[in-house]
């Protein structure tokens, strides 16, 4: 199972723990060679510290002193045995549990030969030992005898067996604190971190597209998950993008639909109006002059009246239709749009008249300009005035707003206002919200077309100074 557990167990700790093992070894070789040597050191003081007792009793022939003072040694711990010898060898006196053969004692005459103190292992009476002598001297300075110290090799091997056996097991134990402290720290600085991070993409491929990766962990997995969280804001804004150029496609082919319509439908209406205008001349024509007869009664004079009403109703409709599939090529000028008001005030100030509706403007500064086609922006001003002067009770009015970089158009009425209902319908082509059944429904579709070609937007305003109808056209770009 090839796991990032496996491999740091495989990588990292079996050869940390493998080079440690061998700098515990090494230390465990000098620690062992410094404890024998301090084993050995204490033999070597034991003897230097007998030797002078020994060695006065010797001289003085006194053989009950020298055994008081080897029994003496064995008040201290870790001695095997003690041995005193003359000059030629022959032992004197013996104290502890050895004895020393003739093999022992021709070794004694030949260390005692040297007149040197001597440390070192061999066997004695069959047990391997370590031996420290001390020579020792008579008044004159010869060699008078040699003392011989004994401890059993295989006590100092037991102590260091001992030290050897605790300092392998407590490195044991720590090697399995450092594996358990190595998995617990895997767990809570890799996996957990990691758990979440695969929570986090599970939850992404489920659908949940706002879900973010928490950031936590070492710095590289903290890094992980900011990056996978920077590549989802990409992906969401990148998401966003083409939703808006889908959009904006989408836009783009339904005006181009409407504009193959607007063309067909300008082919058509040009051929209506060309067809219509002189049959509808002939009949306005021939109504006028009818009127003039004296014998019509009341009856006649009536209908003649209202043939003459639909023929203007019938070119009014002709007219708008036109102006509806008109499309300005021209270059766009700078308007005015003090002129453009004072234009469509003077243009609608006869229909408001007859109504009884005061139509009137909003201070505008004189170098207020737009960029765009003035007379249909005109026309589409008149259209909204109009259809305010035909809603309103009282009064109309014509302001402009400035909000954000953006330029305002506003027309408002003290009327009853637009139905929420058909607020998004209104500017559909022949979708007229008259009651009275004398609308074309072309008004509100013409200010449209005219808001498409200036870039702006046409909407039913959400407030009116007068609490009635208001309609806004909105520049993004003004001059």
């Amino acid at each position: 199972m090839n796991s990032l557990r496996v491999q740091l167990i495989a990588q990292i700790f079996m050869p940390l723990a493998l080079l440690a093992t061998l700098v515990l070894w090494l230390t465990f070789q000098t620690a062992e060679n410094l404890l024998e040597h301090r084993l050995e050191k204490e033999i070597e003081l034991v003897a230097r510290a007998l030797r002078e007792p020994v060695q006065q009793a010797l001289r003085d022939g006194d053989r009950a002193r020298i055994d008081q003072a080897l029994a003496a040694v064995f008040d201290i711990d870790r001695i095997y045995g003690a041995t005193v010898f003359d000059a030629e060898g022959r032992r004197l006196t013996v104290a502890g549990e050895i004895r020393p053969g003739w093999q022992e004692q021709a070794e004694a005459v030949e260390v005692a030969a040297l007149g040197e103190e001597l440390g070192r292992y061999a066997e004695l009476a069959g047990e391997p030992v370590y031996s420290y002598f001390v020579p020792l001297t008579s008044t004159a300075g010869q060699i008078a005898g040699l003392l011989q110290v004994v401890r059993q090799e295989s006590e100092i091997a037991q102590r260091l067996g001992v030290v050897r056996q605790r300092g392998w097991w407590l490195w044991g134990g720590v090697l399995i604190l450092m594996f358990t402290i190595l998995l617990l720290g895997h767990r809570l600085a890799i996996v957990r971190p990691i758990e979440h991070l695969l929570d986090s993409m599970g939850k992404i491929e489920r659908g949940e597209q706002g879900h973010r990766a928490r950031v936590e962990g070492p710095h590289e997995l903290a890094a992980l998950g900011r990056g996978l969280n920077n590549m989802l804001d990409a992906i969401e804004q990148m998401q966003q993008e083409l939703d808006q150029q889908r959009r904006e496609r989408l836009l783009m082919t339904e005006r181009m639909r409407q504009q193959e319509s607007l063309a067909a439908l300008g082919r058509f209406s040009s051929g209506v109006a060309h067809e219509l205008g002189a049959p509808l001349s002939v009949i306005d024509g021939d109504a006028r002059r009818l009127l003039q007869y004296e014998q019509l009664d009341d009856d006649g004079q009536r209908r003649l009246r209202r043939m003459r009403q639909q023929v203007d109703r019938t070119r009014q409709l002709i007219r708008q239709l036109m102006e509806f599939v008109r499309s300005d090529q021209r270059e766009k000028q700078e308007v005015s749009v003090r002129r453009l008001f004072r234009r469509v005030l003077a243009s609608t100030g006869p229909q408001a008249e007859s109504r009884g509706i005061r139509c009137q403007a909003g201070d505008i500064d004189s170098d207020l300009v737009l960029s765009g086609f003035e007379i249909r922006l005109e026309h589409a001003l008149i259209n909204l005035v109009r259809n305010a002067i035909q809603a309103a009770r009282s009064e109309v009015f014509l302001g402009v707003e400035r909000r954000d970089g953006e330029l305002c158009l506003v027309v408002e009425d003290d009327g009853p206002g637009v139905p929420d209902g058909k607020r998004d319908s209104i500017f559909e082509p022949f979708q007229s919200s008259r009651e009275d059944g004398q609308g074309t429904g072309l008004g509100l579709a013409i200010v449209r077309t005219v808001a498409d070609e200036h870039g702006a937007e046409v909407a039913v305003g959400q407030g009116s100074q007068l609490n009635g109808g208001c309609f806004e056209m909105v520049f993004r770009s003004p001059a």
